[in-house]
């Protein structure tokens, strides 16, 4: 008894070793699905699109943040704005440079994958671009109810920048200060100051995007150049300034010669840093980064 269980507790594990989890195919209805969707993107058919997504979709982009219908349809139709010539590489089953493939797992879930190049020309930029791209598609039925993106972000925020640089939009700020090296300060006093002012930048303030102290060959002047996303951001960098541990011995060891703050400023910022010699500028051409 005990070697004819043993006999058909081999067989069974012998048999679902044998049985995929997961079915694989390149020609199957939701490939050739995403394959049209892509034709009607070039298309810029929005239209194709609200029909296949699931109105309860979610959509995740290649930071993590997660839109709905709503969301995604809107990203969808900022990209027709930011590129034109929206180019894909064909998918022809032969798994080089592009393909598309439809995996259905044992428990009943559907995704459909694709990898790709992105190409096109953007819209403010007038520069020609081109990057790799790996979309996944979960599909409930006929229908899409998540997209989860993983490209690299960089060529759309540029093609923003870019944006709200022709529209005078941007919500960016810049402070240049110019200061002197007090008395009894050497350079290298400068720098290991420098280096615990630094980190607690880095610790506390996400959004102080850009942050950066040059020197004079002579280790008695100092240009700081801050850059923030929004008006906010600065206003925050301020209260953490002020209140955090390096107050004291910044303002012992610097003196102000210019304090400018450029960008579109709003009210709040002017009121919260009005204790400061600051001179505004206000943005009228170029691009912030």
């Amino acid at each position: 008894m005990k070697k004819i269980l043993s006999l058909f507790l081999l067989g069974s594990i012998v048999y679902s070793c044998q049985q995929p989890y997961a079915k694989v195919s390149t020609n199957d209805e939701k490939s050739e699905t995403i394959k049209t969707l892509f034709e009607k993107v070039g298309e810029e058919n929005i239209d194709y699109l609200k029909e296949i997504f699931s109105d309860s979709m979610e959509f995740v982009n290649p930071l993590g943040d997660k839109l709905n219908k709503t969301g995604f349809i809107a990203a969808v139709e900022n990209l027709y704005e930011l590129f034109d010539d929206i180019s894909i590489m064909e998918m022809d089953g032969d798994g080089l440079g592009a393909e598309v493939e439809t995996v259905s797992y044992s428990n009943g879930i559907v995704w459909t994958n694709l990898w790709n190049t992105f190409s096109g020309t953007g819209h403010y930029t007038g520069q020609k671009v081109s990057f790799p791209f790996h979309l996944s598609y979960q599909w409930d039925g006929d229908k899409i109810i998540k997209e989860v993106q993983f490209f690299d972000l960089s060529v759309f925020e540029k093609e923003m920048n870019a944006k709200a640089a022709a529209n005078n939009t941007s919500p960016k700020v810049v402070v240049n200060i110019d200061m002197v090296v007090n008395p009894g300060y050497s350079k290298a006093d400068v720098k290991a100051f420098l280096v615990k002012l630094n980190q607690f930048i880095r610790t506390n303030e996400p959004n102080t995007y850009d942050y950066s102290y040059f020197m004079s060959d002579d280790g008695k002047r100092i240009t700081l150049i801050e850059k923030f996303r929004t008006s906010e951001d600065l206003i925050f960098h301020a209260d953490k300034f002020e209140n955090g541990p390096n107050i004291e011995t910044f303002m012992k060891m610097f003196t102000f010669k210019s304090f400018v703050v450029a960008g579109n400023t709003s009210e709040a910022l002017r009121e919260r840093i009005k204790a400061y010699p600051v001179e505004y500028r206000g943005n009228i051409g170029g691009w912030i980064y």
